[in-house]
């Protein structure tokens, strides 16, 4: 197989940055005298509402619109909605592999599945929903639900300065949508195969003078499509088929007396069931595993968010977001004594944060400060008693400023301290050791960027900014040692152009970057007795990944709009010095060398439309090792959907994901001496209606 060289990327990156970056483009004048706009995206989740034209860092964003088209296609979570971004995969469900791997970086962090557990959890990718942030477990055994989500926002590349510790890959801003003061609702049922069942409803409206209230619940369900063929399988207590419920409620208080001033109370409960991992034996395509076991998970979290702010009417506004939550995850296991685990996890955390200006004015930009604490209390019952405690405190003091000394010229200077507290204390049967962690990170995170505006639609750019993750703990089977490992930070460098033609019926946007990182967590394998697979997180002395990201969005007609996304990446670890391992000169795990995504949506008559879309995802290793046995072929994948709107309040819909039954290997571990790869979700097809009113 050839892979992507370095040089090679690198010339045609340059080469499609400077198309995406050019005004003058062909065909300009074709259907001149049409009126129909794309309109213009905004993006929040930088803390300051700006423009996608000048955004600065890489980010894919789903209006409201477009993620109800999602959930018409049978999407029912956050990662099922990203699919088709550029450089944005996820190759697994749960175990490793189970969160967004971001240019690269696995958004899991190096500490995943049982590393995890004994040493605590470093994920590099910040996932906000309503202003609440997953914690791991919910991250990869849980599922974000995307009904009655109003946008999602997926940035590329750190984002320490605006978001904190453990944004080093990048961050998911999701936000739901906020009560309104004019009564709406909404019913939706959706039925597929595998059993595949989704119930879904809204309902919003005044319950007084100044006072809103949104009620949203959704449940979706599916049976696994593995066939466990062992007659020594024994579920036991565990659950191999996947449920998940999600209620959401707001209160949105906005008095008549106060001008300016608003409160917003968010609460969430999410309950979900599911296995490790949804995973076969070969040959793969015919879906059957023969363990005698595979453990599941229960998750129930519970998150209120309270956001107050005030609007002063002169471009100032304060804004104070205070969040509570509390999650408890159960890993099950038959019999109870080979690896049942228990995790509470309270967190609490709050946000002030100032912001001035627009990003016409001449000065605009934010100042705020972080304060979170996450208490963990853990148990595992295998081989013996596993008992921890954990406790987290961050402290981030961040500001931008945004300063426009031209009419066509924009610099944007941002400052972040960020401190880390690490607490870990605890015993375990696998080493006589007793663990007692206790260190405290600090760095300081700047970003510089420089925004030029071509004319009205077109601005290029450049930034520069600094991201970090602390540091942490594993422990290791064969040593029984518990190993320390440091920070990693990275320095990132993007070009940047984005660019609106043709009457703006034609977006595109564009992103060449390169990365270095210092420290890189990575985390090295090794089999042990039993075929068990040891890992523990070390540092690589040097690491680095470029590559670009392209993006465009064409109302070709009023009827039609064609969409597509292309990722090129290069990874390497470039120098590791360890005696456990050496994986100098290898790709990251998980890391592409390139995505493509293509999509279209064509109102063939007033009320019905057609979309699909294509996606491709290039070969590469499951881990860092670069086995040829882990590694993983390009494979295609083609949804298509049609939609019939009878009535202003009523939609039939029809989906066929992987329409072409592709079962391609996504994913392989090791595991007793054999192999489990995942593959791409086999054909399903799937039909449902939406009434609102």
């Amino acid at each position: 197989m050839k892979r992507l060289k370095g040089a090679r990327l690198l010339r045609g990156a340059s080469i499609a940055a400077l198309c995406v970056l050019s005004p003058q483009t062909g065909f300009a004048e074709a259907g001149a005298e049409e009126t129909f706009s794309l309109g213009t995206i905004v993006i929040t989740g930088e803390k300051l509402a700006r423009s996608l034209q000048r955004t600065a860092s890489s980010v894919s964003a789903l209006d409201a619109a477009a993620v109800a088209r999602e959930n018409e296609a049978g999407k029912d979570s956050l990662a099922k909605a990203a699919e088709g971004m550029a450089n944005v995969t996820t190759p697994a469900a749960g175990g490793q592999g189970g969160a967004p791997t971001i240019r690269g970086q696995d958004s899991e962090g190096p500490n995943s599945g049982a590393t995890a557990f004994f040493g605590g959890t470093v994920p590099r990718m910040a996932v906000s929903v309503d202003g609440h942030y997953l914690t791991y477990n919910e991250l990869v055994w849980s599922s974000a639900a995307i009904w009655d989500v109003d946008g999602i926002e997926v940035f590329r590349g750190p984002q320490t300065v605006t978001q904190g510790a453990n944004s080093i890959a990048g961050a998911m801003i999701v936000t739901t949508k906020d009560p309104s003061f004019t009564r709406e609702g909404a019913v939706q049922l959706q039925y597929g195969s595998d059993n595949r069942r989704r119930v879904s409803a809204v309902v919003s409206g005044p319950v007084a003078t100044d006072l809103a209230a949104r009620l949203s619940v959704d449940y979706s369900a599916r049976d696994t499509y593995i066939s466990y063929t062992n007659s020594a399988f024994a579920p036991g207590g565990t659950e191999q088929d996947f449920d998940a419920k999600t209620l959401r409620f707001k209160l949105l208080w906005q008095p008549a007396g106060l001008s300016g001033f608003e409160a917003k109370l968010s609460f969430a409960h999410v309950d979900t069931t599911r296995p490790t991992w949804e995973a076969a034996m070969a040959p793969y395509e015919d879906l059957a595993s023969t363990v005698t076991g595979n453990p599941s998970w229960d998750l129930r979290s519970n998150a209120t968010v309270l956001d107050l702010s005030h609007d002063f009417g002169n471009g100032v506004k304060i804004v104070n977001s205070l969040r509570v939550a509390d999650v408890h995850t159960s890993r099950i296991t038959e019999p109870v004594t080979s690896g049942s685990a228990e995790n509470d996890q309270d967190i609490v955390s709050n946000e002030t944060r100032l912001t001035f200006g627009d990003e016409m004015s001449t000065f605009s930009g934010l100042a705020g400060l972080f304060l979170s604490s996450t208490k963990t209390d853990e148990t595992l019952n295998l081989r013996g008693s596993t008992v921890y405690e954990d406790e987290k405190r961050s402290t981030g003091v961040f500001t931008e400023l945004n300063y426009r000394f031209a009419p066509d010229w924009m610099v944007t200077g941002g400052l972040r301290y960020q401190r880390d507290a690490v607490e870990r204390r605890g015993t375990s049967s696998f080493t006589p050791d007793v663990l007692d962690y206790d260190r405290t990170f600090d760095a300081w995170l700047p970003k510089l960027a420089l925004t030029h505006d071509l004319n009205d639609t077109t601005s290029i750019g450049a930034m520069v900014s600094k991201g970090y993750n602390p540091g942490g703990v594993t422990l290791g089977f064969v040593s029984k040692d518990y190993v320390t490992f440091a920070p990693e930070t990275v320095w990132n460098y993007e070009l940047f152009g984005r660019t609106k033609l043709f009457d703006e019926r034609l977006d595109l946007t564009g992103n060449l970057f390169y990365s270095r990182m210092k420290d890189a967590q990575r985390y090295v394998t090794s089999v042990i007795e039993g075929g068990y697979t040891d890992a523990v997180t070390v540092n690589a002395d040097k690491a680095e990944s470029y590559g670009l990201e392209l993006g465009f969005r064409f109302a070709a007609r009023d009827d039609l709009t064609l969409r597509g996304n292309l990722g090129l990446l290069h990874t390497e670890i470039v120098s590791f010095e360890n005696a456990l391992a050496d994986y100098e000169g290898h790709e990251f795990g998980r890391a592409p060398s390139r995505t493509l995504s293509l999509g279209a949506d064509w109102a063939i008559r007033p009320d019905v439309t057609l979309a699909g879309t294509v996606r491709y995802t290039d070969a590469y290793f499951s881990d860092d090792t670069n086995a040829t046995a882990l590694l993983i072929d390009a494979h295609t994948v083609a949804d298509a959907r049609v939609t019939w709107t009878p009535r202003e309040d009523l939609s039939l819909f029809a989906y066929v994901n992987n329409i072409f039954d592709d079962r391609s290997v996504t994913n392989l571990r090791a595991l007793q001496g054999t192999l489990q790869g995942t593959v791409v979700d086999p054909r399903s097809v799937g039909v449902g209606l939406k009434m609102t009113f």
